[in-house]
C-alpha cells in the first residue's frame, strides 16, 4: 500500500521524487489543517514555515513522520511530536550559503553607496552556526575583521578559526562597523534568543554602523531599532520582521534594503531543503525514491565565483544572479497598499512566487 503524502507546493520537484512511491498532494503551507490531514489519511507531511505544527494540526490524524524543508524549527512543537512517537526531520544548513550571499549583497552595496572602504572594517556574528561560519569564512576573504558571539557554542570550548575574535554581544556592538545575526528563534532556557536585540543592546551599536537582520523576526526589538533608524544613527537591511505577513511599513521605509523573508530562498537552497527531505523519506520509511531529479537540477547551477574576486566582481555576480534590489523594488511597492489583509496577501504572494534565483558564491 503507497503512503500517502502531503508536501507545501513551495517545495520544488520533492513531488518528482515522491510520487514513484507515495500518493502525493500539494498544498499551500497557510491552507494545511487538521481537516485535510484527516480526509487525506495523510501518513507524512513535509512543510516550510508557514505551517504550525502543533497539537490542533495533528491531533486523531495518522501522521507518523513530519519534515520541514527549512533549518528553523520555530514553527514545530517537537515536543507534541517527541510524546506522541511522530518522526521529525528538518534540514539544517539547506540554505545557509543562500543568507550567507544576501550579507555579503547588503555589505557590498552598502559600502558602494556610502562610498566605504571596507578595508580596516570589523564585522559582529551573533550565531555561529551553518550560517554564522559560511557568512565569517566570505567577510574574511573580503578583508574584514571578524568578531563573532555565541555563548551556547563557546561554552563547549568550542575552538574558533584563527581569523575570529570571540567577543561578548556587548563587546562585539561596540566594536564593530558591521553587525549579522544568525541564530535560531528560541524562547526559553539559557539561551533564549527571543528579544537578544533589546533596546540596551541596539543603542550600544556605533553610529555609521550597518545592521543586517536576517534570521528570524522576534530576535529583535523592532521599536528601539526604528527610533535610531529615524535618526538616521545606524543603516538597516531587514529581510524578517516581528510581524510576519505584515510588517511594519515604517521600519520597512527606514531600511537601506528590506525583503519579504527571502534571503534564503535562493533556488539552491530549496533544493537542498528538499533532498534533504527526500533522504529522510527514505531512511524512516524503508524506501527508495526518485531523488535524481533533484539532484540532476543541483548540478545544473550558474557558474560560481570565489570570495576572493574583486568586490566590484562579487557584487556584479550577486546583482546578475540574486536580483536583490528586484526584491526590494517590489517588497516597498507593496508598502503602498492601505488594506492590511492585502498586505498580509502580497508578502505571502512574493514567497510562494519566488523566481528562481541561483547561488554564485563560494569560498
Amino acid at each position: 500500500m503507497m503512503l500517502n503524502i502531503i508536501i507545501d507546493e513551495n517545495i520544488p520537484l520533492l513531488n518528482d521524487a515522491l510520487k514513484t512511491v507515495a500518493n502525493v498532494q500539494l498544498a499551500e503551507g497557510r491552507s494545511i489543517s487538521n481537516a485535510l490531514l484527516l480526509d487525506s489519511n495523510c501518513d507524512a507531511l513535509i512543510v516550510r514555515s508557514l505551517t504550525k505544527i502543533n497539537a490542533e494540526l495533528l491531533s486523531n490524524t495518522s501522521v507518523r513522520f513530519v519534515g520541514t524543508s527549512t533549518s528553523g524549527i520555530d514553527h514545530i512543537d517537537t515536543d507534541f511530536l517527541l510524546e506522541h512517537n511522530i518522526a521529525f526531520a528538518n534540514a539544517p544548513g539547506s540554505n545557509a550559503n543562500s543568507v550567507a550571499e544576501y550579507v555579503v549583497y547588503s555589505i557590498l552595496m552598502w559600502a558602494r553607496a556610502n562610498s566605504i572602504s571596507l578595508e580596516g572594517k570589523s564585522i559582529g556574528i551573533v550565531g555561529y552556526g551553518n550560517i554564522g561560519r559560511i557568512v565569517a569564512n566570505y567577510a574574511n576573504a573580503l578583508g574584514l575583521r571578524v568578531l563573532v558571539n555565541d555563548p551556547p557554542l563557546n561554552d563547549t570550548h568550542f575552538v574558533f578559526p584563527d581569523f575570529v575574535a570571540y567577543r561578548s554581544i556587548n563587546e562585539l556592538c561596540e566594536e564593530s562597523d558591521i553587525i549579522t545575526n544568525h541564530v535560531p528563534l528560541t524562547k526559553t532556557g539559557k539561551y533564549a534568543t527571543v528579544g537578544l536585540f533589546s533596546s540596551s543592546l541596539i543603542n550600544k551599536m556605533n553610529s555609521g554602523s550597518l545592521f543586517i537582520h536576517a534570521s528570524r523576526g522576534f530576535v529583535v526589538d523592532e521599536k528601539p531599532l526604528l527610533e535610531r533608524l529615524a535618526k538616521r544613527e545606524l543603516t538597516a537591511v531587514i529581510d524578517v520582521w516581528e510581524n510576519e505577513p505584515t510588517p511594519n511599513p515604517v521600519i520597512v521605509k527606514y531600511c537601506f534594503m528590506a525583503t519579504p523573508h527571502i534571503a534564503g530562498y535562493a533556488f539552491d537552497g530549496k533544493l537542498k531543503g528538499a533532498l534533504m527531505m527526500a533522504d529522510a523519506v527514505e531512511k524512516h520509511f524503508g524506501i527508495t525514491t526518485n531523488k535524481e531529479v533533484i539532484i540532476n537540477e543541483l548540478n545544473s547551477a550558474v557558474e560560481k565565483i570565489t570570495a576572493s574576486s574583486t568586490h566590484n566582481v562579487i557584487l556584479e555576480s550577486l546583482q546578475r544572479n540574486r536580483m536583490l534590489q528586484e526584491d526590494y523594488k517590489d517588497f516597498l511597492y507593496t508598502m503602498l497598499i492601505d488594506d492590511k489583509r492585502q498586505r498580509s496577501a502580497e508578502f505571502d504572494r512574493l514567497r510562494k512566487e519566488y523566481p528562481h534565483r541561483r547561488e554564485c558564491l563560494t569560498i
